[in-house]
């Protein structure tokens, strides 16, 4: 469990930057949805180009997906963090892990369905879901950086 201060502080910074990535995510996944870009890349995971830079075209599509990439490594780090140090934090990060599995099977579904509007507002609650969950994750680490006698 976590006795050690300095490495709840480093398990605060990284859910601090799940947060983050997680709230990045969504700005451009609206703005993607908000553009009509939804489709711009047909294929998934990846665009035409592949591993390329992303043309004009696929510009904000593929760069959701990068950052999508990102973001579920980010979370999945702060879970397997959580995992091996506090009891108090892993059922928050095991949750996030499991919510980040699901969203990216929708994210391919939405691909796949060319933009079934049920699916793309699941899309979206499960995102608005996630960034709770990753909330809680960070407030609940915020508190137990203040006391840290009760974080095991």
């Amino acid at each position: 469990m976590i006795s050690d201060h300095l490495a709840m502080q480093r398990f605060l910074y990284l859910s601090f930057v799940s947060l983050g990535l997680i709230f990045i995510l969504m700005l451009i996944g609206t703005y993607v949805d908000a553009s009509h870009q939804g489709l711009s890349c047909p294929s998934w995971p990846l665009c035409p180009n592949g591993f390329g830079f992303p043309p004009k075209k696929y510009f904000f599509e593929e760069i959701h997906r990068i950052v999508a990439v990102i973001t579920a490594s980010t979370v999945f780090a702060t879970a397997a963090y959580a995992s091996r140090r506090s009891r108090f934090l892993r059922k928050s990060t095991v949750a996030a892990t499991l919510i980040v599995a699901v969203q990216i099977l929708l994210g391919m579904f939405v691909v796949y369905t060319r933009l079934e509007p049920l699916l793309v507002a699941t899309h979206l609650s499960t995102g608005v879901l996630l960034f709770g969950t990753a909330l809680i994750t960070f407030l609940s680490a915020y508190r137990a950086t203040l006391m840290p006698t009760q974080n095991t």
